[in-house]
């Protein structure tokens, strides 16, 4: 398996925002909708790190709207509902309404980021979702120890058996 080139499973995908939702029941249990603007919790959630939008709602599938490269974002995800945007403008015609929260990534996204996603996105307030995304992906999946133990095996083997080699 080359995983420079192998799209993260379906079933993964859904199954870390199965993980996401139940997490946001349990902490947030009033939640309505998460926005997720930072690349690389998107790229956890969909498998594409683009400059793109991914609507998380509570009763409905999530929806990957990409600015660019759409193309590349339909390229290298198995993620099941993408979309391309212009702006913002486009993604909320499609998620209408006013919202008590919505709740979005305060600590990584740039707060001019945020007040033009506002601008498109009505609610009375915007709310943190920084700890139960942390929370989901600090648990790991059959899939990503696969991963890790794959990436472990071959650190292995370049400290054991050809750093040795380059020392005198």
């Amino acid at each position: 398996m080359d995983l420079a080139t192998t799209k993260i499973p379906l079933a993964e995908l859904a199954g870390r925002l199965q993980r996401f939702r139940a997490r946001m029941d349990a902490d947030q249990p009033e939640w309505e909708l998460a926005a997720i603007l930072g690349r690389v919790n998107q790229f956890y959630f969909t498998g594409t790190m683009q400059d793109a939008l991914l609507l998380v709602p509570r009763d409905a599938d999530a929806t990957l709207w990409v600015r660019r490269s759409f193309e590349r974002a339909v390229d290298e995800s198995l993620f099941p509902d993408i979309r391309p945007m212009k702006s913002f403008r486009d993604a909320a015609a499609a998620a209408p309404g006013s919202r008590a929260a919505i709740h979005v990534e305060t600590e990584v996204i740039p707060y001019a980021l945020l007040q033009r996603f506002r601008k498109h996105f009505a609610c009375q307030a915007l709310a943190a979702l920084d700890a139960p995304v942390s929370r989901v992906r600090a648990g790991k999946s059959p899939y990503e120890l696969a991963i890790m133990e794959r990436a472990g095996a071959m650190h292995r083997r370049a400290m054991e058996d050809q750093l040795p080699t380059l020392l005198r």
